[in-house]
C-alpha cells in the first residue's frame, strides 16, 4: 500500500469511529518510521538495520524485543523524572515503542513463515 492509500484508508476509519487523536498518530507512527528508515535502513531492504543483530547469532525479531525492552526501561524511567534530552520526551519514545512493536509482529510473521518453509522441506536421508 503507498502513503497516498494508507491516508485514504485512515480517513475512511476515522469515519467508523474511535478517537480522532488515535488516527492522527498513525499518520504520526508512519511519518515516524518512513523518516527513521531513511536514515537506517537500505534502500533494497527496510528492515535491513534490524537484521544486522543476526550477525550476533540474535534473530531480527528477539533483536527488536531487545529494543521494546530497552523503550520500556525509558518509559519507566521518564515516567517518574523529566527527560534530559529534549528530543527524546516520554511521548517520542512511546511512538518509538508504537513502530518497533508493528516492526516486530513484522519480524516475527517472518520468521514463522520461514519456519513454516523449512518445516515443509524434504528432508535427506544420510545413508553411511
Amino acid at each position: 500500500m503507498d502513503s497516498k492509500d494508507f491516508i485514504k484508508r485512515v480517513e475512511e476509519l476515522k469515519k467508523l469511529g474511535g478517537h480522532p487523536g488515535f488516527y492522527d498518530l498513525l499518520l504520526q507512527i508512519a511519518e515516524l518510521h518512513a523518516r527513521k528508515n531513511h536514515d537506517y535502513a537500505q534502500n533494497q531492504d527496510p528492515l535491513s538495520n534490524l537484521k544486522w543483530c543476526a550477525n550476533f547469532d540474535i534473530s531480527p525479531f528477539k533483536g527488536v524485543l531487545v529494543r521494546l525492552s530497552d523503550k520500556w526501561s525509558r518509559i519507566t524511567e521518564l515516567s517518574k523524572k523529566e527527560a534530559m534530552v529534549a528530543s527524546e520526551s516520554i511521548k517520542d519514545t512511546l511512538l518509538d515503542n508504537a513502530v518497533y512493536s508493528l516492526l516486530a509482529i513484522i519480524l516475527y510473521e517472518d520468521e514463522q513463515a520461514e519456519r513454516q518453509v523449512q518445516l515443509t522441506k524434504p528432508t535427506k536421508i544420510k545413508r553411511p
